[in-house]
């Protein structure tokens, strides 16, 4: 707000506030006061003094009052002595109180600002802004000190404004600091990315300049540090990829990201390093998967394929090619097991012939050849389990039953007009048998003409001293019973082609009992 013109007369009690700006001492006018004290003659005064009271009495309210309560407490280097000087001779009707407190408030809102101005110069002055910004900062400077001539000319108003505008510049300044910490971060992050380590270790430094302790900051200017060697690793590294050696490429680099792991080139490089020595590897296990096929090494061709697949997981060449190599180890296997079971025929091996032919079948159940193999040797393993367990105990063989069976099983091994050794032994082995069962042999037992003899499966002998009977091959028993006596009970075989010579059977165990004492 613009305060109204005023007389000479009017502004003498209000005086230009002493402050500096920038080190310039301001000079307070001296200005004196004249008295004005004519009144009319011949009047009553007792008007015009109830009116110089009441004058007085707004002037205290407007001016005096404001004064003792919001005097301004400032630290600059000059302290704003306004001194008024009161002429009681003056004409009370020329003071205007309103335009007076008007004047003052406009002084204290020039040296709230000025305090404002004041404390963000210093903080800046403490981020040492002439660094940095010494061109926005000495502008702000200039606006200060304009207001500070504007001021002393007693145009309160106009200074207020200007010196607002510098508040506003400095203001800005410090509302720039985020942007430009992070327009110098990203400066010496670029720097960092092209190896250019004075670029970047002068943006990190300027910005810790700004803010001292800023991480980001430190941390890029310790990544500079770190920079030459780091850099050396990754330009070798660039180097040995270019040439084509890979693997030499990933170890220099690795060895550059562990001495700065925010390498972005020796990262981005890196990656692709790994990426082609992952499709390298890849085409070198396909290829070696199909060659174990070529030579039937099944069993390596799958590790290979399966190592092709760990590396590109979402390739479907590593699934055909191990499918290729499964078929081919099953090929084989079937092959194998097939000459094995043929081998195990040979032999006349029944029971290990069947147990291939039945891998066989389960493996592929449309084996023809397996499932006929396995049928023919399921009877041929029966049937040599059964002349084995007749021949095994040969002296069954003169029993009715057992003889019977004996002769259907030589039957059947005749029908199969097989000329293998192992049949054609077991045929002339048990018809051999069977004939010896047949033959009868004699056999002699001694007694003592008490005991009678009894024959099981054969009959009663009856008492006798010596006697001789012929018995067919196999295992007999023979007991003796005589009163009085304990019975005797003797086993004995008869042996194909070998006569029992002599058998001798008597009570001789008396028994004492009651009716014998």
């Amino acid at each position: 707000m613009q305060p109204r013109e005023h007389s000479k007369e009017d502004l003498a009690p209000i005086e230009p506030a002493e402050f500096t700006f920038g080190g310039e001492k301001a000079h307070k006018p001296d200005n004196s006061v004249e008295r004005v004290d004519k009144y009319p003659r011949g009047k009553s005064y007792w008007p015009i003094s109830i009116g110089i009271v009441l004058v007085c009495a707004l002037v205290g309210v407007f001016w005096g009052l404001p004064r003792v309560i919001d005097k301004p407490q400032l630290g600059l280097e000059h302290t704003d002595k306004v001194s008024v000087k009161t002429d009681k001779s003056v004409n009370s009707g020329q003071a205007s109180p309103y335009s007076d407190a008007e004047i003052m408030q406009q002084r204290r809102n020039v040296q709230e600002t000025l305090q404002d101005i004041l404390a963000l110069k210093e903080e800046l002055l403490e981020r040492r802004v002439k660094v940095w910004a010494f061109g926005e900062f000495t502008a702000a400077e200039g606006l200060a000190l304009e207001a500070d001539g504007i001021y002393r000319k007693r145009q309160f108003l106009q200074a207020l404004e200007k010196y607002r505008e510098a508040l506003q510049a400095l203001e800005s300044l410090r509302e720039s600091i985020p942007d430009r910490l992070e327009k110098h971060i990203t400066e010496g992050n670029q720097a960092l990315e092209k190896g250019n380590r004075a670029a970047a270790a002068d943006a990190f430094k300027l910005v810790l300049t700004i803010s001292e302790r800023h991480p980001r900051g430190k941390k890029g200017l310790e990544r500079s540090d770190r920079l030459p060697l780091a850099w050396w690793n990754y330009i070798h590294g660039k180097a040995a990829y270019l040439d084509g050696n890979l693997d030499l490429a990933k170890n220099v680099l690795q060895k550059a990201l562990a001495i700065d792991t925010e390498t972005v080139p020796a990262k981005a490089l890196l990656k692709k390093v790994l990426l082609e020595i992952t499709e390298r590897n890849y085409q070198d296990a396909m290829s070696a998967g199909y060659a174990a096929i070529a030579g039937k090494h099944y069993a390596s061709a799958k590790k290979y394929f399966k190592q092709a697949q760990k590396l590109q997981p979402h390739a479907k060449a590593p699934g055909i090619g191990l499918t290729q190599a499964r078929n081919g180890a099953e090929r084989e296997e079937i092959d194998r097991l097939f000459h094995q079971a043929r081998k195990e025929e040979d032999r006349e091996a029944w029971h290990e012939a069947l147990l291939s032919y039945t891998t066989l079948v389960k493996k592929d159940a449309s084996l023809v050849a397996a499932i006929t193999g396995k049928a023919r040797t399921t009877a041929r393993a029966r049937l040599d389990d059964k002349m084995q367990d007749l021949l095994k105990d040969p002296l069954t063989l003169g029993e009715q039953k057992r003889n019977s069976m004996a002769r259907q099983v030589l039957a059947d091994a005749r029908t199969l007009n097989a000329q293998t050794p192992r049949l054609q032994g077991q045929i002339k082995d048990l018809e051999h048998a069977l004939t010896q069962a047949m033959i009868p042999l004699p056999v002699r037992f001694k007694s003592d003409r008490s005991t009678h003899v009894t024959i099981y499966h054969v009959g009663r002998l009856g008492s006798f001293d010596q006697r001789e009977i012929a018995l067919k091959p196999g295992r007999y028993t023979a007991v003796g019973t005589r009163e009085g006596y304990r019975d005797v009970r003797r086993e004995f075989i008869v042996i194909p082609g070998k006569p029992v010579t002599e058998i001798v059977i008597q009570c001789a165990d008396k028994i004492n009992g009651v009716n014998n004492s």
